[in-house]
């Protein structure tokens, strides 16, 4: 029912991670940062396009941030011109190769660099699965701007349909390492060939939202009104987002954030258990929407050091924190 091979696409090792039973496959690339950048799944007869894949994968290593799903960390979306203060410490971060065009360092180290692969291989209990780490002490300029030593694990499943990404982000360092995790997967909007945003609505499980100032926080956080008020499904059709929700709305310990296209019947469903207390939602110039399940808010270190809540997680040396979510598509 389950199987994985490994594929050569424009020089790339692809790994593909087959559900028969459910007609699914999820592309992963572990060269290029570790990415799932792509999630097909039959539905009504047809093949559905899940995730939002590159037009091809060149254009895709150039564009990391831009299609797929990009992994983010130490830190998810911006720091403030790419410098931050930790334990009384000023820290720099290198913009040249991880700036957002406005100034700000943006999306952490690791999706831009290529991943080891750790285990991979196939159980009816546990479906298609590969096992990929990133040990930042075998980049040396990274520790030269951040220099707190982690390894990060993430493994792929597929079972059942459903696309499972359980992550595990460690500290190996000798000192507390601040830190915080996301993920950015693009998904098609319509999800249908013959749909149109008209057919499409959002639902967000979020009570409040950060006020933003060229994409980042001011301090304040605002109850949800008006087109930012997503807990009941709303017409994605003229929605602009670039935001940050919080305040999230947990069902048995996990957000459900949904988008849902009528006309084609199907609706995808990303959950994220309860480490992930922001959800940034944001419309591309394009016919796609990612939600993106935060552990913390954007220039979480630096709202930290001001006394401000901002979801920045220390782990102690030795210690592991570990995150889930599932993509999940649903016909009706």
């Amino acid at each position: 029912m389950y199987s994985i091979k490994t594929q050569q696409i424009a020089g790339f090792p692809v790994y593909v991670l087959t559900d028969k039973a459910t007609d699914s496959q999820a592309y992963i690339i572990p060269a290029c940062g570790n990415s799932c950048f792509r999630f097909t799944q039959k539905m009504h007869g047809q093949q559905v396009d899940i995730i939002e894949s590159p037009p091809n994968l060149e254009i895709l290593s150039e564009n990391v941030f831009r299609y797929g799903s990009p992994i983010l960390f130490p830190f998810p979306n911006r720091i403030r011109q790419g410098k931050f203060t930790y334990d009384g410490k000023e820290y720099s971060l290198e913009l040249q190769n991880h700036h957002d065009g406005a100034g700000n360092w943006i999306h952490g180290f690791v999706c831009k660099r290529p991943w080891n692969v750790e285990d991979y291989g196939e159980s009816e209990g546990s479906g298609a699965y590969l096992k990929c780490s990133f040990d930042a002490t075998r980049f040396p300029e990274i520790g030269e701007q951040f220099p707190f030593p982690f390894l990060i694990t993430v493994t792929y499943s597929l079972k059942d349909g459903i696309l499972t990404i359980d992550a595990d982000m460690k500290n190996i360092g000798n000192s507390n390492m601040p830190m915080g995790f996301g993920i950015h997967p693009y998904f098609r909007a319509p999800i249908g060939a013959d749909s149109s945003s008209a057919d499409c609505t959002i639902r967000v499980p979020a009570n409040k939202y950060w006020e933003l100032v060229e994409k980042l926080p001011t301090s304040k956080i605002l109850p949800v009104e008006g087109k930012y008020d997503l807990r009941s499904p709303q017409k994605l059709e003229g929605l602009k987002f670039d935001d940050v929700f919080t305040g999230l709305i947990f069902e048995n310990n996990v957000t459900r954030t949904i988008l849902d296209d009528t006309k084609a019947q199907i609706r995808i469903i990303v959950e994220a258990d309860n480490i992930f207390r922001e959800i940034v939602v944001y419309t591309p110039p394009r016919p796609s929407i990612c939600f993106e399940p935060y552990t913390c808010t954007t220039d979480a270190v630096n709202l930290q050091s001001k006394g401000i809540d901002a979801g920045l997680r220390i782990l102690k040396s030795g210690e592991t924190l570990h995150g889930k979510i599932r993509i999940i598509p649903e016909a009706y």
